[in-house]
């Protein structure tokens, strides 16, 4: 019945199916059982976040940057973003710039005053490419700048070019992250 009362929505394209693995299952005491079953759900890679208003956006980050195997939070309200950024310290933050109630220079302002995020990378996200915006994100204290609309291409150079891969010695400054071209 479920299912049934899905399909119009999946033949209007409103609902998209996505094909996830399955859990592991284990035939045992529950003690085994519950380990097996707590395995998938902390994945170690590099945490991501998004601080951008449009859902779009956040999910196309997602998309790109889930399959590689990086954690990843979105955060939608320019609000809430300092709290749930001091909360979960990701490695690297997109950052969008315009934005209402907090601009994205405000929160990147905010941010490198906060000592945790003193050496973050914040990458800037914005539809305009104007030599103004880049200087002012600069000044306050922006580590990159990436244009709208978002590529996973340029995401990935990004990533590679910010996270040094947690595998290898971080002293050796010739490791690269070995992210695969989706």
């Amino acid at each position: 019945p479920i299912a049934r009362s899905l399909l119009p929505y999946v033949l209007k394209g409103i609902i998209e199916l996505i094909k996830v693995p399955d859990l592991p299952f284990k035939i045992g005491d529950g003690q085994d059982a519950s380990v097996a079953e707590s395995e998938p759900e902390a994945p170690s890679g590099p945490l991501i976040a998004c601080v951008d208003d449009s859902p779009q956006v956040c999910q196309m980050l997602e998309q790109i940057l889930v399959p590689q195997g990086l954690r990843f939070i979105k955060i939608q309200d320019p609000v809430q973003a300092l709290p749930i950024l001091i909360e979960n310290k990701p490695d690297l933050i997109f950052l969008d710039l315009v934005m209402p109630v907090a601009s994205g220079y405000e929160i990147c302002a905010q941010l490198r005053r906060i000592s945790v995020f003193a050496n973050t990378p914040v990458i800037i996200l914005t539809g305009s490419d104007g030599l103004f915006d880049r200087v002012r994100a600069k000044v306050v204290g922006s580590t990159d700048f990436i244009t709208k609309p978002v590529v996973a291409d340029k995401v990935l150079g990004v990533i590679r070019k910010y996270i040094q891969p947690q595998s290898h010695n971080k002293g050796n400054s010739n490791t690269q992250m070995s992210f695969g071209h989706s």
